[in-house]
């Protein structure tokens, strides 16, 4: 399946744009979903979404594994990890294994554990395109 980078202004309306992988996801819980925006991370170990969103979604994190990352925050920061559905637009929905996060520069990404693994990605940041095909 094929999608178009998302232009993100800077903050600045005369400033720099940027482009960026991402895509429309849906992530389910035991008692609802949620609509949001992932970025495809290829340098991300794993898929990870903002902390809020477990909650909305029906996670209990006294339940998650607790574990650490390092590179969003800095010097790391603690992520609950459980196994969930997304669905990104145009794919069929997957079970994948995530990081809830409390993190104001994370609404989701997409990584290698989980995502990159399942699927074979494509970044063609010339034409403005990238492609998402599940692996057979």
């Amino acid at each position: 399946m094929k999608y178009q980078y998302l232009t993100v202004l800077n903050g600045d309306p005369n400033g720099k744009h940027f482009r960026r992988p991402a895509v429309d996801v849906e992530i389910f819980g035991p008692d609802r979903s949620l609509n949001t925006f992932a970025l495809l991370d290829s340098g991300a170990d794993n898929c990870l979404f903002q902390f809020e969103f477990a909650e909305a979604i029906g996670i209990d994190l006294t339940k998650c594994k607790k574990s650490m990352t390092i590179g969003v925050e800095g010097n790391g920061a603690e992520i609950y990890l459980t196994d969930i559905e997304i669905k990104v637009k145009g794919l069929e929905k997957i079970k994948v294994p995530v990081g809830f996060i409390k993190s104001k520069s994370v609404n989701g990404l997409l990584g290698q554990i989980g995502f990159f693994d399942l699927n074979r990605i494509k970044f063609e940041r010339d034409h403005n395109i990238f492609e998402i095909n599940p692996i057979k």
